[in-house]
C-alpha cells in the first residue's frame, strides 16, 4: 500500500506540483561524473606525490616520511572509496539518501556501504591528526610527545573504532523504511526525483534517531578539531615559549620553519572538510533543502583528498624543487631544505 502510495505520487502529483532542479550537478549523474572527474585529476597528483615521498624526501626530513605517506596513502584510498565505490547522495536536512558506485553494483547493502563512507570521513581526519602529533612529538623535550609505536597505534584505534561505536546506537535502531519516506515526503513534498527513483535509505527519523546522530557526529567532529588543536598548541609552547637549552637556535629556526610549513600543508585541505561541515550546521538550523548544496558538500569532501597530496608537493621545497626540473623551469638550482622533521626527542 504505501509503496504503491510513493509510486503514484511521483506518476501524479510530483509532476503536476514539483519543478525539477535543471542544474546537472543536482541529479544523479551529475555527482558520478563530477566525483569520478575529480579523482581522475587527483589520482595522477597523488601517485607522484607519493613517488616524491618515497624517493625524494631528503635526509633532513627522513622522520616526517612516514606521517607524510600515511597522509598521502588515506587520501589515496578515501579518494578512490568516495568517488568510484560509495559516492553519497543525500537528502540533508533529512537522514536519507543512497550511494552510487561499484559497491552497490557488487550487492552490497546500505548499511555497509555507509559505514565505509563514514570510516573514509574519519581516516580523512585522523590523518590529518596523526600529522600534527607526529609534528609535535619530534620537538625535544615535549613531555606530551608520544615515543612508542605501540602507544600511537592504540591511541589512533581508540579514536577510530570509538567513533564507529558511537554511531552502533544508530545502526541497531533503524527507522521503518517506508513509514520514515512518507514522513519526510510530507515535510518535504519536492525531493529530488531520485528520492522515487533509487533505493532511497533512512538512516535515522525525525525523532531521537535524528537528534542522536547530528549530536554524536557533531561531538567526533570536534573531538578530532580539539586533539589537532591540542597538538598545535603543543608545537607552539615547545617552539615559542618554551625554550630547551638542548636545542641550537639554528635547529629552532628551522622546527619554526616546518611547522609553518606543516600548517600551510594542512590548512586547504582542513578547509575542504571545515567550511561544509560550517554550511552544514547552518542549513540545518534553517531547515533548508537544496539538493545541489548537498551535493557540492560531498564533492568538497572528495575535493579533500586531492587538495591534501597538492599541498604536499607545493609546500616542501625539495618537491617543489623536482617539480620544477621535471617542467624544465630552474629545478637545477640549489635549495635550502625546511628540515620538516625537527630532531629526536632527547
Amino acid at each position: 500500500m504505501e509503496t504503491e502510495y510513493l509510486a503514484n505520487y511521483y506518476k501524479t502529483v510530483y509532476p503536476v506540483n514539483c519543478t525539477p532542479d535543471p542544474r546537472f550537478l543536482a541529479s544523479k549523474e551529475g555527482v558520478i561524473f563530477y566525483s569520478r572527474l575529480i579523482e581522475s585529476i587527483s589520482l595522477p597528483i597523488q601517485l607522484l606525490t607519493t613517488f616524491c615521498i618515497l624517493k625524494k624526501t631528503p635526509e633532513s626530513m627522513s622522520y616526517v616520511k612516514s606521517s607524510l605517506l600515511n597522509v598521502n596513502i588515506c587520501a589515496i584510498l578515501a579518494g578512490i572509496v568516495l568517488s568510484f565505490f560509495v559516492t553519497p547522495f543525500n537528502y540533508y536536512p533529512y537522514l536519507a539518501g543512497f550511494t552510487m558506485g561499484f559497491a552497490a553494483d557488487l550487492g552490497a547493502s546500505a548499511m555497509v556501504q555507509i559505514i565505509i563512507g563514514l570510516a573514509m570521513t574519519f581516516v580523512i581526519l585522523i590523518s590529518v591528526m596523526v600529522l600534527f602529533e607526529n609534528r609535535s612529538s619530534l620537538i625535544a623535550r615535549n613531555r606530551f610527545g608520544i615515543s612508542k609505536t605501540s602507544t600511537r597505534i592504540a591511541w589512533v584505534s581508540v579514536n577510530f573504532f570509538g567513533s564507529i561505536l558511537l554511531l552502533v546506537p544508530i545502526f541497531l535502531n533503524l527507522p521503518d523504511q517506508m513509514k520514515a519516506k512518507l514522513d519526510i515526503l510530507k515535510a518535504l513534498p519536492c525531493p529530488a526525483k531520485e528520492f522515487f527513483t533509487e533505493p532511497t535509505f533512512v538512516l535515522a527519523d525525525e525523532d531521537f534517531g535524528n537528534t542522536y546522530m547530528i549530536a554524536t557526529v557533531m561531538f567526533i567532529y570536534f573531538n578530532f578539531l580539539a586533539q589537532i588543536l591540542f597538538f598545535f598548541v603543543c608545537c607552539v609552547y615547545y617552539l615559542f615559549i618554551f625554550k630547551s637549552s638542548q636545542v641550537s637556535i639554528a635547529t629552532r629556526r628551522l622546527q619554526i620553519q616546518s611547522f609553518f610549513g606543516m600548517l600551510g600543508q594542512t590548512l586547504i585541505p582542513v578547509l575542504c572538510d571545515s567550511i561544509p561541515m560550517i554550511v552544514m550546521l547552518e542549513r540545518h538550523n534553517r531547515d533548508e533543502y537544496d539538493q545541489f548544496n548537498n551535493n557540492l558538500m560531498g564533492l568538497s569532501i572528495i575535493l579533500h583528498n586531492g587538495a591534501t597530496s597538492l599541498s604536499i608537493l607545493l609546500i616542501h621545497s625539495s618537491y617543489r624543487n623536482f617539480l620544477k626540473s621535471l617542467v624544465g623551469g630552474g629545478g637545477g638550482k640549489k635549495v635550502n631544505l625546511i628540515n620538516v622533521s625537527g630532531e629526536r626527542r632527547i
